[in-house]
């Protein structure tokens, strides 16, 4: 929500959004942001959403009245102290919620069941704390995270985990990494080209996640970045809420967050697997879908370079694998379940692949 104030003073606001100050935050101000966000929200059009940055169940009452004939008839939000909190709309029945606290300077960790058509699912909302902080901290926090879901036999966790998807050089993301021994974070399940939902001066990173227990159906390819062209800078970043003079000056009254949003569809009932139907690379130079299933067996790499390899089958047929997840080494032979296809100059490339 970046930041989700309403227009009456508590004491817990940041500065320019302290209402009826120098900084222009006031009930009109508040009237666009809330409209805009509930825009988003309707286009969206989920079943369950969850809310990072709201400062309190007023104000998330307020958007939800916003939504007019999609407003959600449950809501979760856990009274506090803190400035900015997480919440939850849900479509369906909230049944129970428990805030856990990792450490009092921060947000709780808050689970909340949700029962969908008699199918109970924890919900784990998650705003952890900025890489300001140390990567230890971030770490407590997925200790906590992983001793409350082993309990559950299905569990999805959701939120700004402020932790990108791989590791980097400095350790960030380490987070996020300790969760994936036993659930499956759906960054997975797109290109790596398209794994950001915000951008910092134009350095863009995976933080928020939708992360799942391996018992949970989900539809493969499902999972999305929300962006639509109003929802993206001219430099296709997310259109955050304007503050004039870098976030220290005035509102005015235009922008959305500094986050995209993320979705993904789910079943209570297991979706149809189909196998992969055994492909050759020439012919899979003139499929014209871009979401496939396809397998290449016994393909080599026969170069590699900083944005991939080059593999070719036992007729000589050529493909690129664009910035591959797996770590191919030259002269290899390998097994790959293709999953998503696009062009480059023209040309077809791989993009979303997994070796078997």
């Amino acid at each position: 929500m970046e930041n989700l104030f309403d227009d009456k003073f508590s004491g817990h606001e940041y500065k320019e959004f302290i209402p009826n100050s120098k900084s222009g935050w006031n009930s009109k101000t508040l009237e666009v942001k809330l409209k805009n966000i509930a825009k988003v929200i309707k286009d969206i059009d989920a079943d369950i959403i969850n809310l990072c940055e709201v400062e309190n169940k007023e104000v998330l009452k307020r958007l939800n009245l916003k939504l007019g004939a999609k407003k959600y008839p449950f809501i979760y939000y856990k009274n506090h102290t803190r400035a900015i909190d997480c919440g939850l709309l849900s479509r369906y029945p909230i049944k129970q919620t428990k805030a856990y606290v990792v450490d009092l300077r921060f947000r709780p960790i808050h689970k909340v069941v949700v029962d969908i058509k008699g199918y109970r699912v924890p919900f784990f909302l998650n705003h952890w704390p900025s890489k300001r902080h140390s990567n230890q901290k971030r770490l407590e926090y997925a200790k906590k995270l992983k001793e409350l879901y082993s309990k559950e036999k299905r569990f999805i966790l959701l939120g700004d985990f402020n932790s990108p998807y791989e590791i980097k050089k400095d350790g960030w993301g380490s987070g996020v990494n300790y969760l994936l021994d036993d659930a499956i974070d759906l960054w997975q399940d797109i290109p790596r080209k398209d794994r950001f939902s915000y951008s910092f001066f134009g350095k863009k990173s995976a933080l928020d996640h939708i992360i799942i227990s391996k018992t949970i159906n989900y539809k493969d390819g499902s999972f999305r970045v929300f962006k639509p062209r109003y929802l993206m800078s001219k430099y296709k970043a997310p259109y955050r809420w304007q503050i004039s003079k870098n976030g220290k000056g005035k509102h005015l009254g235009r922008g959305f967050s500094d986050h995209f949003p993320i979705y993904a569809t789910f079943s209570t009932k297991p979706y149809k697997k189909t196998e992969p139907r055994i492909i050759d690379i020439k012919t899979l130079h003139k499929i014209k879908q871009n979401r496939v299933k396809f397998m290449l067996k016994d393909v080599m790499v026969v170069d590699k370079n900083r944005y991939g390899v080059y593999i070719e089958d036992k007729n000589r047929d050529k493909i690129f694998i664009y910035l591959p997840d797996s770590n191919y080494k030259v002269g290899e032979v390998y097994n790959i379940l293709v999953k998503e296809l696009g062009f480059y100059k023209g040309k077809r490339q791989i993009v979303l692949e997994e070796i078997l």
